[in-house]
């Protein structure tokens, strides 16, 4: 369905613009930015739903946000991806913890793993800056999780989490799996 829009709308970006990128560039961007509308919008109406719209707000944007700077495993189709991340962030978004007496230490692990393994190889030849600026990107990372110790919000720290445990190797051999992979 999104394949088939998003073929659609690169098609017509093609015929109405001269100087627009090729077709493959076309449907590939808007394939991402797709998925991302329904990941988002899907995430937000259920929060609404369920009174909880500002805490998956600020939810999305801090895993996006984290994201960005640390990288993490990414699944091999837009299926798997938006049936995971639909259903992760909706049920983060519901589990009734304390920061104080979970979200603190849900946190701790967080820094940890970004620690240890941000940011991932892949995101950092992505990005225009290039392989030079990891400790930079490292150090953002960081300070970003490291900023839920003042915020002191249990969300962020759940978010947080779930983001740093895509940057580790077991999340990466899921991912193999789920495409029909072997484990090494």
């Amino acid at each position: 369905m999104i394949a088939k829009l998003s073929n659609g709308i690169a098609k017509f970006i093609r015929e109405n613009n001269e100087q627009a990128a090729s077709m493959e560039v076309l449907v590939f961007s808007t394939i991402i930015v797709l998925n991302t509308v329904l990941v988002t919008f899907t995430v937000l109406v259920v929060a609404a739903f369920t009174g909880r719209l500002g805490e998956a707000a600020a939810m999305l944007f801090s895993y996006v946000l984290l994201r960005f700077f640390s990288g993490g495993m990414h699944l091999h189709t837009s299926k798997h991806c938006n049936t995971v991340s639909i259903g992760l962030f909706i049920v983060l978004l519901h589990l009734p913890i304390p920061y104080n007496d979970v979200g603190f230490y849900l946190n701790l692990v967080a820094v940890a793993l970004v620690a240890w393994y941000a940011p991932t190889k892949d995101i950092m030849h992505l990005n225009k800056l290039g392989p030079k600026y990891t400790i930079h990107f490292k150090l953002i990372a960081l300070m970003i999780v490291t900023a839920n110790f003042w915020i002191a919000s249990p969300i962020l720290s759940l978010a947080f989490l779930a983001q740093a445990l895509s940057l580790t190797p077991p999340a990466y051999k899921g991912a193999a799996l789920l495409k029909g992979g072997e484990l090494k």
